[in-house]
């Protein structure tokens, strides 16, 4: 999707694939220079209950096949780190890092994946959150622990640098990850109170 200005859109993550829905706000997200190159959409209690209710009907069979999750993370981390300049090349135009900081933050987020220890356990549904600051580390951080735990997650990026965030969710793909294992919605305090309320239903 794009707008008039020609400016694109980052869709959400839902069932495995990019997921466009009709909004009505958007978030403009400024890179480190100050121009504005995409921008995400607000998300609401509709999308984060379809995000969640994805993310729920993938979460059995993913939870009993613990082997299955740890293989699927190192094919994750492997394909994040033959794509690392790419990555490095997103984190730093969002959160101004130079190369080396950049590059630095892959291989943490390579690191959580690779480290996180699989077992068979019932963890329901987790709320991921990225940070501005580190998002593509802080994602991969917190979905590591979410599937250490059996659970599937839906992770809500920060508006202030999504495009690492989103990448990722769409190599989990690539990866062989199941549908609704990663989910990805974008927002402000909103969105992660909606996401809260659809997580309590």
């Amino acid at each position: 999707m794009r707008f008039d200005d020609g400016i694109p859109a980052i869709p959400l993550w839902i069932d495995g694939h990019a997921w466009s829905g009709v909004f009505e706000e958007f978030i403009d997200v400024r890179e480190a220079d100050g121009e504005v190159r995409y921008r995400v959409p607000q998300c609401g209690p509709d999308e984060a209950a379809t995000a969640v209710a994805s993310a729920r009907r993938a979460q059995p069979a993913w939870a009993a096949d613990a082997a299955g999750r740890q293989r699927l993370l190192g094919e994750l981390a492997g394909l994040l780190d033959q794509f690392g300049g790419d990555f490095a090349k997103l984190v730093g135009r969002e959160t101004g890092k130079d190369v080396d900081g950049a590059r630095a933050e892959v291989a943490r987020a390579v690191d959580a994946l690779r480290q996180a220890a699989g077992a068979a356990a019932g963890g329901g549904v987790q709320a991921v959150a990225s940070d501005g600051a580190d998002p593509l580390a802080s994602a991969a951080a917190g979905l590591a622990g979410a599937y250490a735990a059996g659970a599937a997650a839906v992770v809500l990026s920060d508006a202030r640098a999504p495009s690492a965030v989103f990448a990722l969710a769409e190599l989990s793909a690539r990866a062989g990850f199941p549908a609704g294992a990663l989910c990805l919605l974008h927002g402000d305090p909103r969105a992660r109170a909606a996401l809260e309320s659809a997580l309590a239903g």
